[in-house]
């Protein structure tokens, strides 16, 4: 890597307090030194890369930003300096477009910044969409698995009516969004060029309160509010809840038909942006509420997204999701004769050669040790907001639950072993990450993972897909699998495997990941020329070594046997309903 070099300054008279021009060269990292001690936004911005940017005081990281996605989005610090320290900005690209050059970044420092605008037609719109299905028709082995060509053709239909009438991007955002879900797919992507919030108003008319989606129902999430925390808010001027949750789920995405992700997930992530793109900003919000039983209705004024945004980071629920993922993973006693395996992402090890892979082993090494020598019959695995990461490690954990030899998969294939398209292909950063910078890199990869054509697909490598043989200590105890909504990819894999090959007591809710098969393994970005929107999915479509089951159709996630629900006092209380309901099944069984 390229050291990185000092930016000169460079003063805008009128238009900003500072402004610079550079170059940066892929794997080159710029430094830049704050100008004013006065608190300025500092926007950074180029042409030919997407950006991130962390902050340091006195040589500490205090910030990382990563707001916008697009390859000339902008991203936006407000900057507060303190006196006496010393502050350094650091730039580099998280991506860029395959054709790209060295970028040219441009760094500026203001009081204030403008709301962006797009100056886009409707023709650009629908060029945007032609282009958007040409990429996904060459590229996505996943396209007509949960849909029939006549059902895509006709959504395209409809999509292309309602891109000829769309007035701005977010417009347009909408409609690709909703043909993205359509496809089925949890790693599909599909997202703006910049954060949402850069197009929005800056004035204070943003929602005063915060949602969160509990089995369908609409709590207020928010201590200190005029609605108190936990009634359910049955509508927020004049839009009903249910219409709310609907309306919120085209945004995200799942494996095949699988709603309770999608019905949830915004309330979580998507309030900053996708809230106001679907309802608008406004003055004041009439909210209907209920709480002892009693409906009533309040005028409450918006509020700054400043103000916003730490309502939300601020939130009641957030608190048990924060202690829930503490940890990445860890083993801990629940009670006489049952221990819990918690484990809440597989992205803590890139491989088997990874360090970090030796220790979660020799980890799984004392856990089955620790379960032998005290005798212990019941054993929890809980995989609740675990969205996945390296196969290696959930193939890992599976090898202490089964006594069985598996695969990860019967079979994975995907349609192409030479990038399609390749124009208009963004160099991600897991590329770079492996040293792969451009097509042709990315080209002998492919050729070497999916050699085998047959019938227009190509297909893994055997050595891919070896057979994992069980450890030579297994559980052969009574296992409780808890699986929530955000269960995907290696952790939903895993959730399947032990589902079909254990006698695994499920309890939770469906996964946003597939239980027969999901498209995974290796994400292509595509950015479309008019909007910048940027668009992205797996390419490998996986068949996962999962038997038929009774209860599990094609296109869900894995189904629990026992769906807990949660009451609206034990949201208040922070219970946590899925150990509780694990604890008293294993009462009832002794």
């Amino acid at each position: 890597m390229a050291k990185p070099f000092i930016i000169p300054f460079l003063l805008v008279v009128n238009s900003a307090y500072a402004q610079t021009n550079t170059y940066l060269k892929p794997g080159d990292t710029l430094k830049y030194s704050p100008q004013s001690d006065k608190s300025v936004w500092i926007s950074v911005q180029s042409s030919d890369a997407n950006l991130a940017l962390a902050l340091f005081m006195d040589g500490k990281k205090v910030k990382d930003q990563d707001d916008s996605r697009g390859i000339k989005s902008v991203e936006r610090l407000y900057f507060t300096p303190e006196k006496g320290k010393i502050y350094e900005l650091k730039i580099w690209a998280k991506s860029y477009l395959e054709k790209s050059k060295p970028a040219k970044v441009t760094i500026t420092e203001s009081k204030n910044v403008q709301v962006l605008k797009d100056q886009l037609s409707a023709g650009q719109f629908v060029e945007d969409l032609h282009t958007f299905r040409s990429i996904r028709e060459k590229a996505n082995s996943g396209l007509y698995v949960y849909r029939a060509k006549k059902q895509i053709d006709s959504i395209y239909q409809q999509a292309e009516k309602e891109a000829e009438n769309c007035k701005n991007i977010f417009d347009f955002y909408k409609v690709i969004a909703k043909v993205t879900g359509f496809e089925g797919s949890c790693h599909n992507y599909t997202d703006l060029p910049n954060h949402a919030s850069y197009y929005m108003t800056q004035k204070p008319e943003y929602l005063p309160v915060t949602l969160t989606n509990i089995d369908g129902r609409l709590l207020q999430d928010s201590k200190e509010v005029v609605v108190p925390l936990g009634a359910e808010v049955l509508s927020v001027n004049g839009i009903p809840a249910k219409e709310m949750i609907n309306r919120f789920s085209q945004y995200y995405f799942s494996d095949g038909f699988s709603m309770p992700y999608r019905e949830t997930a915004g309330f979580e992530r998507g309030m900053i942006d996708k809230f106001y793109m679907e309802f608008g900003t406004h003055k004041n919000y009439e909210i209907s509420y209920r709480w002892n039983g009693k409906i009533n209705n309040v005028s409450l004024p918006g509020i700054s997204l400043e103000s916003f945004r730490k309502l939300q980071d601020s939130r009641h629920s957030l608190s048990f999701d924060k202690k829930l993922m503490a940890e990445k993973y860890s083993f801990n006693k629940e009670g006489e004769g049952i221990y819990r395996l918690s484990v809440r992402g597989f992205d803590f090890a890139t491989g088997k050669e990874d360090p970090a892979y030796t220790r979660f082993s020799a980890f799984l090494d004392q856990m089955i040790n620790t379960l032998e020598q005290e005798k212990v019959k019941n054993l929890i695995v809980d995989l609740r907001g675990n969205t996945g990461g390296t196969g290696a490690l959930y193939e890992k954990v599976f090898s202490y639950l089964t006594q069985r030899p598996f695969r990860d998969s019967h079979y994975a294939y995907t349609k192409f072993n030479e990038v399609p398209l390749d124009e208009k292909l963004v160099i991600i950063s897991l590329f770079l990450s492996n040293g792969v910078k451009d097509k042709y890199g990315l080209n002998t990869y492919l050729k070497q993972l999916y050699p085998k054509q047959i019938q227009d697909k190509y297909y893994w490598t055997d050595d891919k897909n070896p057979l994992i043989l069980p450890n030579q200590k297994t559980f052969k105890g009574q296992l409780y699998l808890l699986v929530d909504q955000r269960v995907a990819s290696a952790a939903s894999h895993l959730a399947s495997l032990i589902k079909s090959y254990t006698n695994a007591v499920v309890i939770g809710k469906e996964t946003v990941g597939g239980y027969y098969e999901h498209n995974g393994h290796l994400p292509l970005v595509y950015e479309l020329p008019n909007t910048g929107i940027q668009t992205g999915f797996s390419i490998v479509h996986v068949i996962q070594d999962a038997q038929n089951l009774p209860d599990q159709h094609k296109g869900q996630g894995i189904i629990p046997h026992i769906e807990v629900h949660q009451t609206d006092q034990e949201f208040l209380d922070q219970t946590d309903v899925y150990l509780k309901k694990v604890l008293e099944l294993q009462k009832e069984r002794i």
